[in-house]
């Protein structure tokens, strides 16, 4: 008959893993349970880290969701050109996934760039003649043409250039920058977001929370969002009719129930461990105390 003792500590729960685990996503998570109990503890960031002086004082990432294709601004391909209104050649598409909105074409005609490219700077960057202004400036800034990614829809796309994978769950870079680097204020968020799309919302892609999350690190490394209406940074103005006082008196009974139901954890953590004793590696064995 199964022993239901056993069978409950066979069971891993989110509280436990984080509890026990001692490297990868334990470790991230342990980082804001143990140590000091201040919220800020971290805040210096990890040791060791930068590994030399920094000199960017902020890194400001435009994310230009709905713009023009890198295949017009920033990626020449002379071939485009040359097998312009053709389809693309089996040879290359061979058995690519297709997104949902072109799985039903029939032709897969190859479209080259909109406008001509050109050489700009010393080092004779080819950059579209609409960038002039970044023309200028070719010699001083870094252009990343190895980056691909094998996303056929926009959300996975999007969610891989933010964390590095496909599958939302991964932290973002801003969360990542702020956890390893740290925040050089108590007060202000590290990492701070604004969105915002046309009037007309004919873009019709959704902008996901998770693009700024942070993922399994602790929530306080995920982006702060700002708006342009209604509350400048979401929840932190009290809902209509509930005072301050309330407020607080809501927020210490929840953290009374957290503190309550972690209790609860640990004990049973802790019975577990005096009732039974590993005698091999698999192998479970009932302390007779």
């Amino acid at each position: 008959m199964t022993d239901p003792y056993l069978e409950n500590i066979t069971r891993v729960t989110r509280r436990q893993l984080f509890g026990s685990a001692a490297s990868g996503v334990g470790l991230a998570a342990l980082a804001s349970l143990t140590g000091t109990s201040s919220v800020n503890a971290n805040e210096k960031g990890l040791p060791g880290l930068p590994h030399f002086a920094p000199k960017a004082k902020r890194v400001v990432v435009l994310w230009q969701g709905g713009g023009p294709s890198h295949v017009d601004l920033f990626d020449e391909k002379p071939v485009m050109q040359e097998m312009k209104g053709k389809d693309i050649p089996d040879s290359v598409r061979g058995t690519t996934r297709l997104s949902t909105m072109s799985s039903g074409y029939g032709k897969w005609p190859c479209q080259p760039a909109i406008k001509p490219f050109k050489k700009y700077g010393e080092a004779g960057i080819s950059l579209s003649e609409m960038l002039p202004n970044v023309g200028s400036i070719a010699d001083d800034i870094c252009l990343v043409r190895s980056m691909y990614t094998e996303a056929v829809n926009h959300a996975p796309g999007v969610t891989f250039f933010m964390t590095g994978a496909q599958t939302p769950g991964r932290p973002s870079m801003g969360a990542w920058l702020s956890y390893g680097l740290g925040n050089d204020s108590e007060n202000l968020p590290a990492f701070v977001v604004m969105t915002s799309s046309d009037k007309a919302k004919t873009c019709g892609q959704l902008f996901f929370d998770y693009y700024w999350g942070s993922g399994f690190l602790p929530s306080r490394y995920q982006g702060v969002r700002f708006r342009n209406s209604g509350d400048l940074v979401p929840y932190l103005a009290n809902p209509p009719g509930v005072s301050s006082e309330a407020r607080r008196a809501l927020l210490d009974d929840i953290s009374s129930i957290n503190a309550a139901h972690q209790a609860d954890v640990v004990g049973d953590r802790t019975n577990i461990r005096q009732r039974y004793t590993c005698r091999a590696p698999g192998r479970l064995r009932r302390s007779r105390d």
